[in-house]
């Protein structure tokens, strides 16, 4: 299945086009028929696919496939994408975490603040320690622990879309000189402060600041305000 998604990723086949047979698939990857069917079945029930009768597995329009699955977000973190799928991701964190916020500053217990502030900590140590990878647990565990003090159980369902819309992101916009980072930790000490004072609306706008900030180091800045414009 691995391999397959791969290559459907990497956009070796286009929507509406039909995979190379059963056959075929078990030659190029040295598999039984009976690995790749089930591993063509996997991917069906995944939505990237549908298993034709008398045709075969034809290619899903990208917006059928089942994003929520953490196999195929796995895969997609995994994988070069388009800048296009880039602003999808970034678009679906403007869309769900200033609300996201905005809810933990009503929600949120001293053991929550408690958590959101060793993240915030491990980032700024990032700083002194020029430590990309400390920066980016940091940041997740931030932002996991964000939403996890609105305690929702359909919210923490989106956990693992945004986790990897987030570590998608620092492929594409983390600066490679962590000293260039200081403002958008200095915002994620304001975002935790909101957070603390119940202050839901300002936990909003910042969060939306955060985001936005992001989105501009992939896109030009008209298309950004035109975009954050469209999102509330």
């Amino acid at each position: 299945m691995h391999h397959i998604m791969s290559e459907i990723l990497e956009g070796k086949y286009s929507e509406g086009e039909l995979l190379p047979g059963e056959i075929e698939l078990s030659q190029q990857f040295n598999s039984s028929r009976t690995s790749i069917r089930a591993a063509l079945q996997t991917i069906a029930n995944k939505k990237v696919i549908s298993i034709l009768p008398k045709k075969g597995s034809i290619i899903n329009n990208i917006n059928q496939w089942n994003w929520l699955d953490e196999e195929i977000l796995a895969f997609f973190s995994q994988n070069e994408i388009s800048k296009n799928l880039l602003l999808h991701l970034l678009s679906t964190r403007l869309i769900f975490e200033p609300s996201i916020c905005s809810m933990s500053a009503l929600t949120s217990t001293a053991e929550d603040l408690a958590k959101i502030e060793n993240a915030y900590l491990l980032m700024k140590n990032s700083i002194i320690e020029n430590d990309r990878a400390l920066f980016i647990k940091g940041d997740n565990l931030f932002h996991q622990s964000i939403m996890q003090s609105c305690r929702n159980p359909f919210l923490s369902s989106l956990d693992s879309l945004l986790s990897t819309a987030m570590s998608i992101s620092y492929e594409n916009t983390l600066e490679i000189n962590l000293k260039e980072s200081e403002q958008a930790i200095e915002l994620h000490g304001k975002l935790l402060e909101s957070i603390r004072k119940r202050e839901s609306y300002t936990a909003h706008n910042i969060s939306r600041t955060i985001i936005i900030h992001a989105i501009k180091k992939v896109l030009p800045s008209q298309d950004v305000d035109k975009l954050a414009n469209n999102i509330f």
